[in-house]
């Protein structure tokens, strides 16, 4: 497709030290000249000058482009430039309490890189359309500051667990054994062998423990869950954690030790974009262990006393998680779920052998579940009795009961969701605006 004006991109190559937008909104620069370079994100045209609101990667400033200041030509280009144009300008900063951000560049030199085409995105768009334009949708301020705060969360998850004597491994995502449940596995035809898409990295992550002791991943899982709720995708991003030598009640404090750092990461390190986004800090640096806990029993009763239709058995469903935290500020684990509807990979129970030794973490004021974790069965033949119970072949998991035969140690582990707990810190509508491209089930483009 050609461009609004015919132009061809404009290859700059200069001497120049460029600064971001942040640097002069920080206020170093005010009566300074400076350099900045980027994309065109507002326009207001006058008769004699052109108010144009630059962006680059660390925020918007407004600049002033007057005609008596800039020779003719790149004037002209000012005014026939649109939206999402490629520019590099000189000015002099200026103090501006009208402006946003405080600061205004009176620009003296101009010059149109790239002349953009008529964006598509405008004003009222709805979440389809804005869905469907993704890959441009993206540069808005909303969505560029909740990818640098999802940023902020998977490198604080990282500094924690590497702080904590963690080693980042990998795993592969085609596999041949499910690890949750099999009607949520995406099957795929791996050279005439039935294989499936990855629900979890956890039991490839096991066997590293044996020569780590300490190993996390953090990579995509599959789930064909046919879930249209605003917390459900198709292929999320799973930090999953592994211990040896850790038990149950290690497992959840590991847990809240990890969630309070992340919240706390990003209330430390992304001020302006909280603030851009309307999420007061405090909510944030407010998460702090101990975090609250209830054994799934006391958890059915509590729900029936307030009229859920739930029994004893049944899993937590999302009503039900709701109401469980709708009137708490902290998170909440619910401990010891029954053995019919969790994984046979599970630790038993000795005070309840109808349940494991597991738990899952309720995000708070009724946001629902962003944490699974257990402490993992020892023994093979336990393994192997779980599996036929469940009906399974143990022979499609010889490799994982091998593990059990050779120095089998106590370990335990989790996995968290985080566009979860991401849409959570940030109170985002649907954890769709979380993740740049998201994946759900009625969506696979762009």
């Amino acid at each position: 497709m050609s461009s609004s004006s015919g132009a061809q991109f404009i290859s700059v190559v200069t001497n120049v030290s460029y600064i971001h937008v942040r640097d002069v909104l920080e206020g170093g620069y005010d009566g300074k000249k400076v350099h900045l370079r980027g994309w065109v994100h507002r326009i207001r045209k006058q008769k004699k000058m052109i108010f144009v609101v630059l962006r680059d990667s660390s925020g918007v400033v407004q600049t002033v482009v007057k005609k008596d200041a800039v020779n003719e030509q790149s004037y002209a280009s000012a005014e026939k430039m649109l939206i999402e144009s490629l520019v590099t300008l000189a000015g002099n900063v200026k103090a501006d309490p009208r402006a946003e951000g405080g600061f205004e560049v009176q620009v003296e030199d101009f010059n149109v890189l790239h002349f953009a085409e008529e964006f598509p995105i405008t004003e009222d768009q709805s979440v389809e359309f804005l869905n469907d334009n993704r890959h441009l949708w993206m540069r808005s301020r909303k969505l560029t500051s909740i990818f640098k705060i999802r940023d902020e969360v998977f490198a604080a998850s990282r500094k924690y667990l590497r702080q904590h004597g963690f080693y980042e491994t990998t795993c592969p995502m085609f596999v041949s054994t499910m690890g949750e449940e099999g009607g949520d596995l995406f099957e795929v035809d791996y050279f005439g062998r039935k294989a499936y898409l990855t629900q979890t990295s956890q039991m490839h992550l096991e066997p590293q423990l044996f020569a780590m002791e300490k190993v996390f991943i953090l990579a995509p899982s599959f789930r064909a869950e046919k879930s249209r709720t605003r917390k459900h995708l198709t292929e999320f991003w799973h930090l999953e954690v592994e211990e040896a030598w850790c038990d149950h009640e290690c497992n959840m404090k590991r847990q809240e030790e990890l969630i309070s750092y992340m919240c706390h990461a990003v209330a430390k390190n992304r001020l302006p974009e909280l603030k851009e986004l309307g999420v007061d800090s405090k909510r944030l640096l407010d998460v702090n262990p101990p975090f609250d806990r209830m054994t799934y029993t006391a958890a059915v009763e509590a729900c029936q006393n307030g009229g859920i239709d739930i029994k004893w058995g049944d899993d937590i469903r999302s009503d039900a998680e709701e109401f469980l935290t709708k009137d708490s500020g902290n998170f909440l684990f619910v401990e010891y779920y029954p053995k019919e509807i969790k994984s046979f990979y599970m630790k038993d129970n000795p005070d309840d052998h109808r349940t494991y030794k597991n738990s899952d973490l309720l995000g708070p004021r009724g946001f629902g579940e962003v944490i699974g974790g257990s402490e993992r069965e020892t023994e093979a033949q336990l393994i192997i009795d779980n599996l036929l119970r469940i009906g399974d072949d143990p022979e499609k998991y010889k490799w994982y009961i091998d593990i059990r035969r050779y120095g089998s140690v106590p370990h335990s582990g989790f996995g968290v969701g985080m566009d979860r707990i991401i849409t959570w810190m940030l109170n985002l509508e649907h954890i769709r605006e979380c993740i740049p491209f998201p994946r759900t089930v009625s969506r696979i483009y762009p």
